[in-house]
């Protein structure tokens, strides 16, 4: 097991992305990605990453400035203009301090 006093904890989350397809109708797509989040990134008004609430809490205001690409690859239509995708969410599944 590596030491670090970075104080890293990996993030689990899933990204659903709603949309329409004009052949086969309503639809969503759900991505889970992981990340590992510390205190080095440039998060506004942070918590200490002293706990795994206080790490989901900075992880999620981080990821509300942030185009959803920056997270996670896109759906393989998303550019496509005749499908329409209206939003997507994000949750977080699991936070473990590494």
């Amino acid at each position: 097991m590596r030491y670090t006093n970075r104080n890293d904890w990996n993030v689990r989350f899933e990204v659903t992305f709603y949309g329409n397809d004009p052949n086969k109708g309503l639809f969503r797509e759900i991505k889970v990605v992981n990340i590992v989040l510390n205190y080095e990134f440039e998060i506004e008004n942070k918590l200490p990453f002293n706990n795994a609430a206080n790490v989901e809490i900075n992880f999620l205001v981080w990821v509300d400035k942030l185009p959803i690409e920056n997270l996670t690859k896109l759906p393989h239509d998303h550019k496509e203009p005749k499908i329409k995708y209206d939003k997507e969410s994000i949750e977080v599944l699991e936070v473990r301090k590494l």
